[in-house]
């Protein structure tokens, strides 16, 4: 007969039974789930090719980033994606072709990798992230790799502290317990920074022109690149992003523009050559342009038409201002209106185009390469002196400035001097005559000017001390005159011309003008 505790017994060892069964069966499990990354995981390592971009660049070309399995052979399930996460903001491409390739021992169903039925495309572009998406199982091989390229980056946006730009990838597994995607060192390189692109350098003309008598006076200007590529063709930049079947060819390559301000109304800047022809050609702009005031630019662009892309290249640009004739041409001699003042003429260097990211794709933001003075000009003047004048103790000066520049009477047609005409800048240095004593000079008084009105060509202006600022003064003179070929004359008189007895004239002196001691430059010197 059977008794409970036997009934008891036996179920309790069934439940056993039971439990191990389901033990076992828990482990073969865990086992198996732990197992399966072993043979299915894809693990990427990633490396760059990092390559010199320009600062200034609104769509420079990275470098390429590859991602390789370096794990065991796996599968990135249907449904996953990957992130190129770029440290700046993509431009190029705005349709994803041509950017992403696989190397051999990458399956999957339909063409891998490319245009048409991929089962690999780029997806969404948005700020700085590419995103590849997987729309297949698809089969990475040991060793096998994919490869994100061509892809232009607005550089100029990152600011100027920036010196590199990075790429991040991750990934995101449709199944990541079983289907899991990692990714070593996943933040790269792909741009060093180059800030500025060229080196400059404007080498000016010393001698200082003349309104007068304006000489045509050259100068140039060196433009060499700071990394090779800098200077870019068209098809430089199309092989860089898409080749000929690409859907974003480029449009244009780089050029570099010449600016001139401070150039004065009349005057004229031409291009006259370029050495190390090929790199850049001829200027695309008018190769002589006329200044309509100081305010305006003149503006030279020159195009990349050659150079290489693996070697530092080097240009050299000549120009030469002046005066330009009917023709039109530059010829020395010609005149331009009085200015007044010294105008120094500058020029500055940028890299172009300068435009908007889009209508390029090669576009730059604007930007100054380097800069420099190639000439001034100043009006013709005569330094006048007259060393001794008074308006003290009864005394008083009678002043007469003369314009001698219409002279052809005299020296025969084309023999004499370019009429010119100009005002006078009269300034007196005066001291108190009626303070000074045996031991001490007069009481130094603090100096004046006035300008004169304008003295035309065979003109002469008159004045008495007494009837101008300078009344009840002595000292001396100087009048500024801006035409050649002034002189002056005074006379002292006890009193008003008309009722002195006693006069004394002085022919006043011609100061001969230097370049360091004055801003223009006098052929005149009577040597006293």
């Amino acid at each position: 007969m059977t008794t409970s505790s036997q009934i008891h017994g036996g179920a309790e060892m069934k439940a056993k039974s039971v439990r191990a069964l389901v033990s076992c069966f828990a482990l073969v499990i865990g086992l198996a789930v732990l197992a399966a990354p072993a043979f299915a995981q894809v693990a990427f390592t990633v490396s760059s090719l990092p390559q010199q971009a320009r600062f200034e660049g609104l769509t420079e070309t990275m470098g390429a980033v590859q991602a390789t399995n370096n794990g065991v052979g796996g599968v990135v399930k249907a449904g996953s994606s990957i992130t190129v996460l770029y440290s700046g903001t993509i431009v190029v491409p705005t349709t994803p072709q041509n950017v992403l390739t696989c190397s051999a021992g990458v399956t999957g169903t339909g063409t891998v990798c490319a245009t048409g039925a991929p089962s690999v495309t780029v997806g969404s572009i948005a700020g700085g992230q590419l995103t590849i998406s997987f729309g297949s199982d698809t089969t990475f091989a040991t060793g096998s790799y994919f490869l994100v390229s061509q892809v232009r980056v607005n550089v100029n946006g990152l600011g100027a502290a920036a010196t590199a730009v990075t790429a991040t990838l991750s990934g995101t597994s449709a199944l990541p317990q079983t289907f899991p995607l990692t990714f070593t060192n996943a933040t790269v390189p792909v741009a060093a920074i180059v800030n500025p692109s060229l080196a400059v350098t404007v080498t000016g003309n010393a001698t200082p022109m003349q309104t007068c008598s304006v000489t045509v006076t050259a100068f140039t200007i060196t433009v060499s690149e700071r990394y090779p590529a800098a200077l870019t063709t068209a098809a430089n930049e199309t092989s860089f992003t898409g080749g000929a079947t690409g859907t974003y060819v480029t449009a244009n390559g780089t050029t570099v523009i010449v600016n001139f301000t401070g150039v004065p109304s009349g005057l004229s800047i031409a291009s006259t050559g370029v050495t190390a022809a090929g790199v850049l050609g001829a200027t695309t702009s008018t190769a002589l342009q006329t200044s309509t005031g100081t305010s305006a630019t003149l503006t030279f662009v020159f195009p990349v038409t050659g150079g290489t892309t693996n070697a530092v290249d080097t240009s050299v640009l000549s120009f030469s201002a002046g005066v330009a004739n009917s023709t039109p041409a530059l010829t020395g001699g010609l005149t331009l209106a009085a200015l007044g003042t010294t105008n120094t003429l500058s020029a500055s260097v940028s890299i172009g185009p300068i435009q908007a990211a889009s209508a390029g794709p090669v576009s730059f933001a604007a930007n100054t390469q380097g800069s420099g003075t190639v000439a001034t000009i100043g009006d013709c003047v005569t330094n006048i002196l007259f060393p001794f004048m008074t308006n003290e103790l009864g005394f008083d000066t009678l002043f007469a400035i003369s314009n001698t520049t219409s002279n052809a009477l005299a020296f025969g047609a084309g023999a004499g001097a370019a009429a010119q005409s100009g005002t006078c800048n009269i300034v007196m240095y005066p001291i108190m005559l009626a303070t000074e004593t045996g031991s001490s000079a007069g009481n130094l008084v603090a100096p004046s000017a006035f300008t004169s009105p304008t003295i035309g060509a065979g003109g002469t202006y008159v004045f008495q001390q007494s009837a101008t600022q300078f009344a009840g003064k002595s000292g001396y003179l100087f009048a500024i005159c801006r035409f050649l070929d002034g002189h002056g004359f005074s006379k002292v008189t006890n009193g008003p011309p008309t009722t002195a007895t006693i006069a004394q004239g002085t022919l006043a002196l011609v100061i001969t003008n230097t370049a360091t001691r004055l801003p223009f430059v006098n052929f005149e010197s009577l040597a006293h």
